[in-house]
């Protein structure tokens, strides 16, 4: 078995040039069968390509969605800064019932829209609820004069403050 490659390069030639029977056919065939594969490959390219777009676009939307959920959860509400709509007074009679400040609380005098109070003996843990409490609510303090007295081990404060909406 002789391979030569001078006569196939002679039948290629011939089947190019159309001189062999159905040359033209078999050429016309070849063409459509490259153009189709060149058309799926091209295709599947730009469907891994969308494949990928559209994953990476899904995690910023999850990564984003995530910080906004977080950004709300640490953001005081429309409600909370509505200067209009935060009763001071009664703002602060809702968090000394809730703490039981009761008798500890001396004094609670308006002053514009604001509220003048002044509350007794008081540990440092429920100082910062109060700030706490009274920020989740819409209120802060304005001003604040504070005094720690010596009780045993621990100090008690006693707070005059002026306390009113967070603008």
């Amino acid at each position: 078995m002789n391979f030569n490659f001078e006569q196939l390069s002679n039948n290629v030639r011939s089947v190019l040039r159309g001189e062999a029977a159905g040359s033209v056919k078999f050429i016309a065939a070849g063409l459509i069968m490259l153009s189709i594969w060149v058309g799926v490959s091209f295709t599947n390219n730009k469907l891994k390509q969308s494949k990928t777009a559209l994953s990476t676009q899904q995690n910023r939307l999850h990564t984003l969605l995530l910080l906004a959920d977080e950004y709300k959860s640490i953001a005081p509400t429309k409600k909370n800064n509505s200067n209009a709509n935060t009763d001071v007074a009664a703002v602060f009679a809702q968090v000394s019932e809730l703490m039981k400040l009761g008798s500890r609380v001396n004094r609670i005098t308006p002053d514009g829209r604001n509220q003048s109070v002044e509350i007794n003996r008081l540990y440092a843990e429920e100082l910062a609820d109060l700030q706490k409490n009274l920020a989740s609510r819409g209120v802060r303090f304005i001003a604040a004069e504070l005094r720690a007295l010596p009780a045993g081990n621990e100090r008690l404060f006693t707070i005059s403050a002026i306390i009113g909406p967070i603008s």
